[in-house]
């Protein structure tokens, strides 16, 4: 009976240790932003993280509404240095942060820039002040990583600037050992893999020595990225990593194209490339090889048509479920959206638009026919001549195409102004209902922008030919009546 009691006490002394310590295993560290945005008062304020440096998927994991004061606050879980961005509107401030760490922002901006659709097009971006005591701030200032990497890139770029030609073209090993010196009297740079900062400092260097050994591309190899270590947070690993390796499955004279294709094309066997792709020197690290499938497989996936899409898919769903790595699987999952997401219904039937009447609408309304989309802004004299020409295209396509225009004006009253001035215009419009998110999705970067949808819901095409220069005869091409070619399958056999 005893050793029944003592062996439930274990069994409940042990449970309760199991608790407590996945307790402190999910607990992460919180970064804390608070502060000041006076100019924006009433504006949400968003936070992006980037997911991952391949795809460079940025995520709202934070947002606040500034208040009547001008006040805002955001939270954030990361275990490690993570680079982010604040956004108000489409304004944005990149920056650094810290686990655990908080700080305090006055944030400021030219207020007619602020009306801008994209600011920074005019070299305009969120301006970010400390509020720190000016004791606390001199204190913290070694130490804190944003100045540390601003203090190292502003003279790395003086350096770069000063000795970018002798480098490049004519090769001097004295102007790179100028480069060296004039670094390293500021800068320790040795490999550390475990200190973000002087990781930041050394892969940065990668850069400049990967222009002067251009054509051995080994030597950059084996000291920069031959060692157990992928820095997947930091961006200057990551900015070597990615030109280093960017089309490499296709453009390697060390890789059998055949094979590939083989491995893809045929049989979507993921095994049968990693093991053809080892044979590649640059690729005997089994994790750097992965990684390089991944990022490989959207390049193939968007730019050469010679590889199956849809196999290419399959091998990226499996490695997914399959992959030893865990840093791997999240970015799995956002390579799969990047490749897919301009095909997807998603980007189309979750968006919650208005009409100028301020009734909610959807695309997905207009489920069962072609629709045209176009972005505009109403101060946009460009977009404003576009209008004329779909206009045009509305009544040449009328039983085909249905046009609806995406109002981006900040100020969601501007769209009936703009109706009322112009009632010719009398297709669909609506505003975009500050779904900043969705225009980030769909990388709406300039007006005037479009893209179309098919009659189930999906994007058709996002980046169609401008309205003035081929969108006419894209559109022609597409409502053609089907030829017989097209209509009978025999006719292609008989030939």
């Amino acid at each position: 009976m005893k050793l029944h009691k003592l062996f439930l006490s274990c069994v409940c002394l042990l449970s309760l240790l199991m608790a407590v310590g996945q307790g402190w295993a999910q607990k992460m560290p919180v970064v804390v932003i608070r502060g000041n945005a006076d100019f924006a008062i009433g504006e949400e304020i968003r936070l992006l993280a980037y997911e991952d440096l391949i795809t460079y998927t940025p995520k709202v994991v934070s947002s606040d509404v500034i208040d009547k004061k001008g006040a805002f606050e955001l939270s954030y879980s990361t275990a490690e240095e993570r680079l982010v961005q604040l956004e108000i509107r489409t304004a944005r401030a990149e920056f650094f942060v810290e686990p655990s760490k908080n700080y305090d922002f006055n944030i400021t901006m030219d207020e007619e820039l602020f009306k801008f659709f994209r600011p920074q097009d005019y070299g305009a971006f969120l301006q970010i002040v400390s509020e720190k005591d000016e004791e606390v701030e001199k204190a913290e200032a070694p130490r804190d990583l944003n100045r540390k990497i601003n203090h190292f890139n502003r003279y790395y770029n003086y350096v770069f600037d000063r000795y970018y030609f002798p480098i490049v073209y004519d090769r001097k090993a004295e102007a790179m050992d100028s480069v060296m010196s004039l670094m390293n009297s500021r800068f320790e740079i040795r490999y550390n893999p475990y200190d973000f900062f002087q990781s930041y400092v050394f892969y940065g260097m990668a850069q400049i020595e990967g222009l002067y050994w251009q054509k051995d591309v080994k030597k950059l190899y084996q000291k920069y990225l031959n060692n157990d270590h992928i820095l997947y947070n930091n961006p200057n690993y990551m900015e070597l990593f990615n030109s280093f390796y960017d089309d490499y499955v296709f453009m390697s004279p060390k890789i059998n194209k055949d094979n590939v294709l083989v491995a893809i094309n045929d049989s979507a066997d993921y095994k049968m490339l990693f093991n053809e792709l080892g044979r590649d020197e640059f690729l005997v690290n089994e994790r750097i090889r992965e990684l390089v499938i991944i990022k490989n497989f959207g390049q193939l996936y968007l730019n050469h048509p010679e590889f199956d899409k849809e196999n290419i898919l399959k091998m990226l769903e499996k490695l997914q479920q399959k992959t030893h790595f865990a840093e791997h699987k999240a970015l799995v999952s956002n390579m799969i959206d990047f490749v897919r997401k301009f095909s997807d219904s998603q980007l189309v039937k979750n968006v919650k638009l208005k009409e100028s009447n301020g009734k909610d609408f959807s695309l997905n309304r207009l489920k069962g026919k072609w629709v045209f989309v176009h972005f505009f802004r109403t101060d946009c004299i460009e977009c404003v001549r576009e209008l004329m020409l779909v206009k045009e295209l509305q009544e040449m396509h009328k039983d085909s195409l249905a046009c609806v225009g995406v109002c981006l004006d900040f100020d969601k009253y501007q769209l009936q102004n703009f109706l009322n001035k112009y009632p010719q215009f009398d297709w669909q419009f609506v505003h975009f209902n500050q779904q900043y998110q969705w225009l980030n999705n769909l990388e709406v970067n300039a007006l005037p922008d479009y893209m179309l949808l098919s009659p189930d819901g999906r994007i058709h095409e996002r980046y169609l030919p401008a309205l003035s220069d081929g969108l006419v005869d894209y559109l022609a091409r597409l409502f053609a009546p089907a030829t017989l070619e097209d209509k009978n399958p025999m006719f292609h056999q008989r030939k």
